[in-house]
């Protein structure tokens, strides 16, 4: 018996980082998933994504998740089998307390209200 053959998600090479490495492991659809191993002592650059909602899950470590908005700071520092997100739109940053393995998952919610119309559908007017 013969299995089916699908398409396979890309996978991209590992990336260096200021701050350790990583990778995109999957994407597919409007989910992605990267693999990171994040070394204390280093951040990412502070930025935001304008239609991602950004997911880590911690493996093994501590990592501190950072996000800005209205002039304040609020941090969540996370742990093995431990879960933040961040919406799209808001800055954000992570930092390693200690080594960490985690894995940052990326989705673009679909809002069903995204639609503006000029003019109601109805009869034709003849």
């Amino acid at each position: 018996m013969s299995l089916p053959t699908f398409q396979i998600p890309p996978v991209g090479p590992v990336m260096g980082k200021c701050w350790g490495r990583t990778m995109l492991g999957f994407a597919w659809n409007s989910v992605e998933a990267h693999p990171i191993k994040a070394e204390p002592g280093f951040r990412c650059s502070r930025h935001c994504h304008l239609n991602k909602w950004n997911r880590f899950i911690v493996l093994s470590g501590r990592l501190v998740v950072r996000i800005f908005r209205d002039n304040e700071v609020d941090e969540t520092e996370i742990g093995p089998w431990q879960v933040t997100d961040v919406p799209p739109g808001v800055e954000h940053e992570f930092q390693a307390i200690e080594p960490a393995l985690a894995v940052e998952f990326y989705w673009v919610e679909l809002d069903a209200h995204d639609i503006i119309r000029e003019i109601e559908g109805g009869p034709i007017d003849e």
